[in-house]
């Protein structure tokens, strides 16, 4: 194991400066059910983006529920893995990997939150189409899950342009096309049916949510989305969910359109019944846009077909976009596009004192994966997801988004503050309705080839709980730069 972090450490220096550059991602779904204590079973499917570092491969990946009676449990960290081809004459290719993370949920035995999760496996190569079986084994090492099970995958590659910072790669000189790509963030109040009723027993409350989605337009007016929100208002604070799925668009008259999205994906958590944690969400939605800049109001409905939950939903959306490139053979000259300066990075932090609901306080550990939008050399935007491994706080996770500004580098050196609000809650602790600040200070340490440390030292509040502790954190960076215009 220790050969493999290193390899995968050591393939981000392989990379090369100045040039666009392909690099293939490859997403992966996958399939498996765990066996917990007392018998029972706990459908897990899994979502990963990794890409290729020659055999080595690294992303960022997501687990959770969809079938038994955890709807709600949810993991999310870090895969990596190496890949080769056993017989250079067959479409088969051998895959061994490992995912570290954290998280839980739904009062499952997961102690802590970590999740360690190793795999073997075997992989058909159709094109970009990728079928797989794997033998896998999920711990939680202080917890009370240990299970070995078969995990049936199926994968799609694609190549995107990136400029890394350091190394030696091939430049990209074909043909591209470009796309439309959408950041969006949105806010959601959920309206429970009467039926609708908690885990405990007692009629489910109205909620908000607050998230960010990834819509990618396809060919015509078509476009796809991933959005992950949870809760930041009402009694069900801990809520979570992701939602993938498919959407249309169509002009009315000058700015005015409409919009219709219809998705599946899981969720739970904050006592709310969702079954196993399988969701429907679908919406109909009226937009005003203007330049890159798209605003939308929606009504919907969101449900879970395995539990009591049922409600209406009232959306509201910004989104911002841009066109990015992919190699096609039948594309255009790569030209006259924009560089976009990203870190991305994960990071270990401790809450020194965290508030429990059962009166008690302690510290708890977290492992968070974060994203940084440059602006410029002085300010950045920031989105971070975060969830526990460690302090009996398993099930406590995090989203933020915020605004940071760091200074001028010196001796490769800089000093930095940032401001988030975003969404935490379930481990037990003291989070009120789930509404949840951050604010800390920083010091990044910029090395060669891209790579970076930071140190950071600030302060988590649940603004509607008791929950207020200072904070410690350690962590790794990339930097990259995107190409959009």
């Amino acid at each position: 194991m220790k050969r493999l972090l290193l390899g995968l450490a050591s393939s981000s220096l392989l990379l090369a400066e100045g040039s666009p550059q392909a690099l293939q991602l490859r997403t992966t779904l996958s399939a498996e059910t765990l066996h917990l204590p007392r018998n029972e079973a706990l459908g897990l499917v899994g979502l990963s983006t990794t890409a290729d570092f020659g055999r080595l491969h690294l992303g960022p990946a997501l687990y959770g529920a969809v079938r038994g009676e955890r709807g709600g449990f949810f993991t999310f960290g870090i895969e990596g893995g190496r890949r080769g081809r056993p017989f250079p004459g067959l479409p088969l290719e051998w895959d061994a990997g490992l995912f570290v993370g954290g998280g839980g949920g739904a009062a499952a035995p997961q102690g802590g939150g970590l999740m360690v999760r190793p795999h073997l496996g075997m992989v058909l190569l159709l094109g970009k189409l990728r079928l797989g079986a794997q033998l896998s084994h999920v711990r939680f090492p202080n917890g009370g899950i240990n299970s070995t099970q078969a995990a049936l995958t199926v994968a799609f590659s694609a190549d995107h342009l990136w400029v890394p910072e350091g190394g030696q790669g091939a430049a990209f000189d074909g043909p591209v096309s470009w796309g439309g790509r959408s950041f969006e963030l949105e806010t959601l109040r959920v309206d429970p049916s009467a039926s609708s009723r908690t885990r405990s027993g007692t009629p489910q409350q109205p909620l908000d949510l607050a998230g960010v989605s990834l819509a990618t337009e396809l060919r015509g007016s078509g476009f796809r989305f991933l959005s992950t929100a949870g809760a930041v208002k009402g009694s069900s604070s801990g809520y979570a969910q992701a939602l993938a799925g498919l959407g249309l668009r169509t002009a009315l008259a000058g700015p005015l359109g409409l919009e219709a999205r219809l998705g599946a994906g899981l969720g739970g958590g904050g006592d709310l019944d969702t079954g196993g944690g399988f969701l429907l969400a679908g919406e109909g939605a009226l937009t005003l846009g203007t330049g890159r800049w798209r605003g939308a109001a929606s009504l919907g409905f969101l449900e879970a077909p395995g539990g009591s939950f049922r409600s209406r939903t009232v959306t509201l959306r910004l989104s911002h976009r841009s066109s990015v490139p992919a190699p096609w053979k039948a594309g255009e000259t790569l030209a006259g596009f924009d560089l976009a300066n990203w870190r991305a990075g994960s990071a270990f932090i401790v809450y020194r004192h965290a508030q429990r609901q059962d009166g008690t306080a302690g510290p708890i550990q977290l492992m968070t994966l974060r994203l940084d939008r440059r602006l410029g050399d002085t300010f950045y935007l920031s989105g971070e997801a975060g969830s526990a491994t460690g302090g009996r706080a398993g099930g406590y996770s995090t989203g933020l988004a915020g605004l940071g500004g760091e200074t001028p580098r010196w001796q490769r050196q800089r000093l930095f503050l940032e401001a988030a609000l975003g969404a935490g809650g379930g481990g037990g602790l003291r989070s009120g309705g789930g509404l949840l600040t951050s604010l800390r200070a920083g010091w990044r340490l910029e090395l060669p080839h891209g790579l970076g440390l930071d140190a950071t030292v600030g302060k988590a509040r649940a603004q509607g709980g008791a929950l207020d502790s200072t904070t410690y954190g350690l962590g790794l960076h990339l930097r990259l730069a995107a190409l959009a215009r």
